[in-house]
């Protein structure tokens, strides 16, 4: 059974897991079917262009690599968050393995992405406004990997 301080990770977790999943299903999958642009019918993509044009010039530029990536968020990485979020509140068995490999999917992908938003052909003009962003799919990933970790052997 979790300690006290535990479950209250669990539910800062459980929220913020919703909160990148609803991220996922709507900027994410605006960016994976190229809808980012100032007249773009979808509102989401009318926000993450006027968002690139002002912070981030590589989301406003939305490469192919980047909505390949988008499209794996929006329809790989949010429903694992969904299923994260509410095995977590549910205090579901199979928990582990699946927060193991979204912990592990996510944090490489966050590597690719940081490397090419902050050293790449589009920098930030504001880097810190950049890595701020996204720094929830860094740090999230983390602590569900600490929260996840085996218990100790009593031996």
């Amino acid at each position: 059974m979790p300690s006290g301080r535990s479950r209250l990770v669990d539910w800062i977790l459980v929220a913020t897991l919703a909160a990148m999943a609803l991220a996922a299903f709507t900027m994410d999958r605006s960016a994976a079917m190229d809808l980012c642009g100032p007249d773009s019918p979808d509102p989401f993509g009318r926000a993450l262009w006027a968002y690139g044009e002002r912070y981030d010039p590589l989301v406003s530029q939305n490469p192919h690599f980047l909505r390949v990536m988008s499209g794996i968020s929006a329809f790989v990485f949010g429903p694992m968050e969904l299923a994260l979020a509410f095995a977590l509140w549910k205090r579901r068995p199979w928990l582990r393995p699946l927060a193991l490999v979204w912990s592990i999917s996510m944090l490489y992908s966050m590597v690719v992405h940081t490397i090419v938003e902050l050293w790449g052909e589009l920098p930030p003009p504001n880097p810190v406004i950049a890595v701020t962003a996204y720094l929830a799919y860094i740090v999230v990933p983390i602590v569900l990997l600490w929260r996840m970790r085996a218990p100790a052997d009593p031996r």
